[in-house]
């Protein structure tokens, strides 16, 4: 008993002592910071399409006051139908009449709001009334995760897209846009990490199988946690996708809006992350310049020129592309979406400062 009581001792002090040492461990050396970039203000821009009453020239010709050299076509499809035909269209359009030529045009899959934004735990769930992408399209298992119908449905719309662009044989330069949202986040489990891989792979692959390049959005949240392990973490998962634009949504208006530069941290350690990957993957900036009139933000208001001015200065030199959305695109005028004469007025004020920036951008510290 005695030599078992001893052995038991002996065993829990070298426990002990290798948790001590891997704790006293010196930390890896950091990795290679990214080299900073020239950019300076949003020129990208999301457009939210009504289907079938869209004034393309009157679009186009917002875009280019604006002076977009990116342009994502926020959603094709959701679960009231599809609109992949109207879209391709329309980026067809826009691609051959924005100044520079060289414009960059990408259309979004698939939309599925309810699940936007939302933590890992909450996609790997089921929801049995979630069961059709839209009338007409792929049928999906009830009792599949909430995070595999969200792949079909992304893949089913991606290929459809594809298919189009190669029909219409369209510039090289118009790509897709994985439209979810998922969080980004410092903390994945395995079969999360999978989940997500799953999903962007899939949803890139029609479009990469097309030589055409590829982007998805991640949402920074209250629970995104450290800078650096979810970008490390991101990194990994893109390892696989094919993905070549992560654009990160910097969350300001629909959780952090008294913190307008949090997103500068996740900015920088999400390039420096991917410094050494290949093929390349940029990172783009999607600063919100609207404000939440509710906690569920399903109503907006423009936000005032003063924070969106804040939020561009975190992202300046620290992203590829800086793009926006709401309330600075709008059609010769109108603002996209259901807005109220006041959001009208406050619209043209935003799009009025945002305007007098210029390619240099807003003054910054």
């Amino acid at each position: 008993m005695r030599y078992r009581l001893v052995a038991q001792v002996l065993g829990v002090s070298v426990a002990l002592a290798g948790a001590l040492v891997r704790c006293a461990l010196p930390d890896l050396p950091p990795p290679p910071s990214a080299i900073s970039t020239k950019v300076r203000s949003a020129r990208g821009m999301i457009v939210s399409l009504p289907h079938g009453n869209v004034d393309r020239a009157a679009l186009i010709a917002s875009l280019k006051e604006i002076g977009a050299t990116t342009v994502i076509i926020d959603a094709s499809a959701d679960a009231t139908g599809e609109s992949v035909a109207e879209s391709v269209a329309i980026a067809v359009d826009m691609q051959r009449d924005l100044a520079p030529a060289n414009a960059t045009v990408l259309i979004g899959t698939y939309r599925a709001r309810a699940y936007e934004g939302k933590a890992m735990d909450d996609l790997l769930a089921t929801d049995s009334s979630f069961v059709s992408c839209y009338p007409g399209g792929p049928a999906l298992e009830p009792t599949a995760p909430i995070i595999d119908k969200l792949r079909v449905c992304s893949q089913a719309v991606s290929k459809k897209i594809a298919d189009a662009l190669a029909a219409a044989n369209a510039s090289p330069r118009i790509g897709c846009y994985i439209t979810h949202e998922p969080e980004l986040t410092d903390t994945l489990t395995e079969l999360g990490r999978t989940k997500l891989t799953d999903l962007l792979r899939d949803a890139a692959e029609p479009c990469t199988a097309s030589t055409r390049s590829v982007a998805y959005s991640t949402l920074i949240t209250p629970r995104s946690g450290s800078p650096g392990r979810a970008s490390r973490l991101l990194r990994d998962v893109l390892r696989a996708t094919a993905v070549n634009h992560v654009l990160v949504r910097d969350g300001v208006a629909t959780s952090s809006p008294a913190d307008p530069l949090r997103a500068a941290a996740y900015y920088q350690s999400l390039r420096t992350a991917l410094v050494d990957r290949l093929p390349e993957i940029n990172v783009w900036a999607d600063v919100e310049s609207f404000d939440c009139e509710a906690p569920d933000c399903l109503r907006t208001h423009p936000t005032s020129t003063e924070r969106l001015r804040k939020q561009i200065c975190g992202a300046q030199n620290r992203v590829e592309v800086m793009v926006t959305r709401e309330y600075l695109q709008d059609f010769a005028g109108r603002p996209v979406g259901d807005a109220s004469l006041d959001d009208t007025d406050a619209s043209a004020q935003l799009r009025s400062g945002y305007l007098a920036w210029t390619d240099g951008g807003p003054p910054c510290p």
